[in-house]
């Protein structure tokens, strides 16, 4: 079951923990509860010798949609502070998991919620997903979006994902390397599945080695892009756009619900 605090499932199967985001009404949307939940469960499922293999997936229409933007617009300048510490304290403890992670992807994974997706080890997305670096359209800067100039094919494809803000199906982030595979909508879960039951049964010993070596492959990169999403934020916020974006947004999304 789903806590109504944290809205989000965690079951666990022959080694393979799956860890489903729970707020389809809002596309499974990220706000503070469920930050500190997906990191208290992270920490927690990195530690457990009894789990091989992370799925991470969303329930309902989508994989996540992103930061919560009635979140974002009622923020004091402290509360967006300690956001970007949450979601750094978020990505570090997905990237120190000694096992694999495994995105399973359906309906759209964007912004914070693509960020998520490219943290995983493995991307299986439906036929009918849609990936987005969408900051720009909420006037919130894409510094952790450098996450994608490792993976992506190339540093134009980085730029055209943040520049463009706008989202890319899933045949396309095929060719662009965000995702490893593509498959049916109703084949996605059993793929998932599959793919994690290969891995389970894998040694642990040489795993843990090569994915603490990935780590540290990569660890000056993310410092210097943390360090630079806590200045860039709090220059955001000071201006005034992060929660104007915000704001327009929700009055949007109201306006698209009321028709």
């Amino acid at each position: 079951m789903a806590s109504p605090r944290t809205a989000l499932r965690v079951a666990r199967e022959s080694g393979i923990a799956t860890v489903t985001l729970d707020r389809p009404r809002v596309l499974n949307a990220l706000d503070q509860a469920q930050r500190l939940a997906l990191t208290e469960t992270f920490v927690a499922l990195a530690a457990d010798p009894q789990v091989r293999v992370i799925v991470l997936a969303g329930a309902g229409r989508a994989f996540c949609a992103g930061q919560d933007q009635g979140e974002s617009a009622a923020m004091s300048a402290q509360a967006a502070s300690a956001r970007i510490d949450a979601y750094l304290a978020l990505y570090d403890a997905m990237r120190r998991a000694d096992k694999p992670v495994i995105a399973q992807i359906q309906g759209y994974a964007a912004g914070a919620g693509l960020q998520l997706a490219l943290l995983c080890d493995i991307r299986i997305a439906a036929s009918t997903a849609k990936l987005g670096m969408t900051e720009f359209n909420i006037g919130s800067a894409a510094i952790t979006g450098s996450f994608l100039l490792r993976l992506v094919a190339g540093e134009a494809a980085m730029r055209r994902m943040v520049l463009y803000s706008d989202f890319v199906p899933a045949e396309e982030a095929l060719r662009l390397t965000l995702v490893q595979e593509v498959v049916a909508p109703e084949a996605l879960a059993a793929r998932a599945a599959e793919l994690a039951a290969t891995m389970a049964a894998r040694p642990v010993s040489g795993v843990r080695l090569t994915k603490a070596w990935w780590r540290e492959m990569s660890q000056e990169d993310f410092d210097l892009c943390a360090r630079r999403a806590r200045a860039a934020h709090a220059e955001n916020y000071a201006g005034g756009h992060l929660t104007e974006g915000a704001e327009r947004f929700l009055q949007r999304s109201s306006k698209s619900s009321a028709g």
